[in-house]
């Protein structure tokens, strides 16, 4: 792995299909996508029962690098400034 690499951030996203907070959050991080690198992870989170009971009335949720940053009602700014840009 090259040290650019190193520091690119590391995104996952819990989410599922027809959940519209879920479909504003992901633009939003397309948006983020344009003005900065990150490698994302999206999951499903009816994928498995133990994500779906964690999750299931919080998603949206955005972690980099393994600390939750947004959930839920996600505000385009509080994300970016996560992504500090």
């Amino acid at each position: 792995m090259s040290e650019a690499n190193a520091t690119v951030p590391q995104v996952t996203f819990y989410t599922k299909a027809g959940c519209h907070l879920c479909d504003e959050a992901r633009e939003m991080l397309d948006d983020i996508a344009a003005l900065t690198s990150y490698d994302l992870t999206e999951i499903d989170i009816r994928s498995s029962d133990e994500l779906f009971t964690l999750y299931r009335y919080r998603i949206p949720v955005v972690l980099m690098n393994g600390t939750v940053v947004a959930e839920g009602r996600i505000i385009y700014n509080e994300l970016a400034d996560a992504f500090h840009v």
